[in-house]
């Protein structure tokens, strides 16, 4: 389809919109005091950059270089800031807040801080996930930066954590009803007994302590693996990570001599087909059937990854 850049830039300024009234919220607490937005603004670029000059606050402010003169000339008759010439250049003062500026800065930080809380405050803990994990994608995808994510093996006490997000999503998107908790739990306490006996494996990618995506593979006899648990949440998708995950399921299932890896899903996820497919997977068995609350077309896909008579051959 097509795409519409009207509808875009819309519901780019209908954002917009929306932000700049959440951000005048947050920054009540500044308007309130003696200060504009910009002047608490070159305050906190004062005390968080090292050393920094007036041309260096302007280019990170990017602001009027007569305003900014203004605003340094005032910090320093109401002894907010402290001037000394710079060693490196003698034409520029290198700028630093004093104590009352310290105090003053540090109580308006405060207040901020505290009407952030209050605003994420309503929030469960998975929404403020997803809340950060989204606005770390604007940022990333603005500025083509890559956000900082790590995929690693699950640790005591992710497993819980999956579930949670897998019970938070399918209910959500897919209406799945509480017996999916169970079909869950069940499943995970026999793949931590297989663990135990090194006849499985969980990996997690992590972002800002928070999991946004898992993958596992659970031996059900010898050599047959299940693939179970692959999710990544919605914002954290088109980076990747899918095949990252993919790829260490796959890789520790080769190096363990699983001949075969079989996965279930179902028909409504269309999107991860592709995936499957690009891996090797193919569909060999379709059932209907009522389940987790709602009618159902489940698939099992496989992939050969050794065919036992060939390791036959070469032994």
């Amino acid at each position: 389809m097509k795409t519409n850049l009207y509808d875009i830039t819309q519901k780019i300024r209908s954002f917009n919109r929306f932000y700049t009234r959440i951000i005048g919220a947050v920054n009540q607490s500044v308007l309130n005091s003696p200060f504009s937005l910009a002047e608490v603004r070159v305050l906190f670029e004062i005390k968080h950059s090292e050393n920094p000059t007036a041309s260096d606050i302007n280019r990170e402010l990017e602001l009027d270089p007569g305003y900014l003169s203004r605003i340094v000339r005032r910090f320093e008759q109401d002894d907010l800031l402290t001037k000394e010439r710079s060693p490196l250049d003698g034409r520029a003062y290198l700028l630093k807040l004093s104590d009352h500026g310290e105090r003053v800065l540090g109580s308006l930080e405060k207040a901020s801080d505290k009407k952030a809380a209050d605003l994420i405050s309503p929030l469960s803990e998975r929404e403020v996930s997803s809340l950060l994990g989204a606005m770390d994608n604007i940022r990333s995808l603005l500025t083509k930066s890559p956000l900082e994510l790590s995929v690693r093996p699950a640790s005591p006490g992710d497993l819980g954590i999956i579930a949670a997000r897998h019970m938070d999503f399918y209910g959500k998107q897919y209406g799945f009803d509480p017996s999916f908790e169970t079909y869950l739990f069940e499943g995970m306490a026999r793949f931590l007994k297989n663990r135990e006996n090194d006849a499985g494996q969980a990996w997690v990618v992590e972002h800002g302590g928070s999991i946004v995506g898992s993958i596992a593979i659970d031996r059900v006899e010898e050599r047959v693996g299940q693939l179970r648990w692959f999710l990544v949440e919605p914002v954290f998708r088109g980076m990747g990570l899918g095949r990252r995950l993919m790829e260490e399921a796959l890789d520790y299932s080769r190096m363990n001599l699983y001949h075969r890896v079989f996965l279930w899903t179902f028909s409504e996820l269309r999107d991860a087909r592709h995936l499957y497919e690009m891996y090797g997977f193919s569909p060999t068995e379709e059932v209907t059937h009522t389940i987790w609350g709602r009618e159902l077309t489940e698939e099992r896909w496989d992939i050969l990854l050794f065919d036992p008579d060939e390791e036959m051959e070469m032994v």
